[in-house]
């Protein structure tokens, strides 16, 4: 008898045991933190704001940010601006030629971000993946330290011109990039975001595809492939793609790399809404530079979102295109993101 109570208080204590670690609460992860200090910005801003100065977020000395934080007792949406530049030159810095801009966001309490990333130079063996792939990491790194940022993860919008525009694209059109499986945890942040500016912008990577699926209504004048090729160059298009002869272009690796830099066809339903602006002149392009900033560019990105259900507000002036009704990309990014 004395053993059947022992037995019986046993078997109650270990259960007692396992229903207590069943219902406490998983404790929280603790917050990752940086140690930054907060210098002067770079301008006089019209809010109360702590600057953070070249904030790193990766080994290269180009992996690096500025960041506006606006003071809030809440978390904040937050902008993150991704410069051009042909992904071989430009600096974070061109945007504080408008400080009206950033001011206009600021003062609405959304936090604002611009960033470098690894350009393209001589010998590349990584093509434009580098730079796509460095202004994605920037991206998670916020995220990561959404806590010190004081920014809410699920108000951010990315916005960038030429370069950085499609980069804003490339990211935010894509299906989510995080890598659960990371052994850093900050690649394993989610890259979706809520709203995508572009401005000046191409529409997709994959630059031998812009005769067919860009400019089909010049093919009659003489637009092909060829011509893209041509216009080109072939030092850049080898740079490009991180190639080291044109023979390499017509191999599966590199068909495979260009859809994988193709972000117009992989657009779908559930994408965050764009805001698409480009202004150049409406002809058969007569140089490179027309050809990387053409107004069909904008007009293929709001076809394509048709097609695909995906919203697009289009200020195409130069082609007559104008759905915005009278809204501004500021106006545009407090609608999607203001606090």
């Amino acid at each position: 008898m004395k053993n059947t109570v022992y037995l019986l208080i046993v078997v109650l204590f270990f259960a007692s045991c396992s229903q207590n670690t069943t219902d406490d609460p998983t404790p929280d992860q603790e917050a990752p933190s940086l140690e930054l200090t907060a210098s002067e910005a770079p301008f006089s801003t019209t809010n109360v704001v702590k600057f953070y100065k070249d904030v790193s977020y990766g080994p290269d000395e180009k992996n690096v940010f500025d960041f506006f934080a606006p003071t809030s007792a809440q978390p904040t949406s937050l902008l993150i601006y991704i410069h051009g530049g042909g992904f071989t030159g430009g600096d974070k810095r061109s945007v504080y030629n408008d400080q009206e801009f950033i001011n206009s966001l600021l003062n609405q309490g959304i936090a604002f971000a611009t960033i470098n990333y690894r350009l393209l130079g001589e010998n590349e063996t990584e093509g434009v993946i580098k730079p796509l792939t460095d202004s994605k990491t920037a991206l998670q790194f916020m995220r990561y330290y959404a806590n010190f940022f004081n920014i809410d993860k699920n108000k951010v919008a990315l916005m960038g011109g030429s370069a950085g525009g499609g980069t804003s694209l490339w990211i935010g059109l894509n299906n989510d990039l995080a890598d659960p499986n990371a052994t850093d945890d900050i690649q394993k942040e989610s890259t979706r975001v809520q709203a995508i500016i572009a401005t000046g912008t191409q529409s997709t990577y994959d630059v031998l595809s812009w005769d067919t699926a860009v400019f089909s209504e010049y093919q009659n004048e003489g637009m092909s492939d060829e011509f893209i090729m041509q216009m080109a160059g072939e030092s850049t298009l080898l740079t490009f793609y991180g190639l080291s002869s044109l023979e390499q272009l017509n191999t599966p690796a590199t068909e495979q790399y260009r859809q994988k830099v193709d972000m117009l066809d992989v657009m779908t339903s559930d994408d965050p809404e764009i805001y698409v602006n480009n202004r150049g002149p409406y002809l058969f392009p007569p140089t490179y530079g027309s050809v990387l900033h053409h107004p069909l560019h904008a007009k293929a990105l709001m076809d394509k979102a048709s097609e695909r259900g995906v919203t697009c507000v289009a200020v195409i002036p130069q082609m007559n295109i104008d759905n915005s009704n009278g809204e501004s990309i500021t106006d545009f990014i407090v609608r999607k993101i203001g606090n």
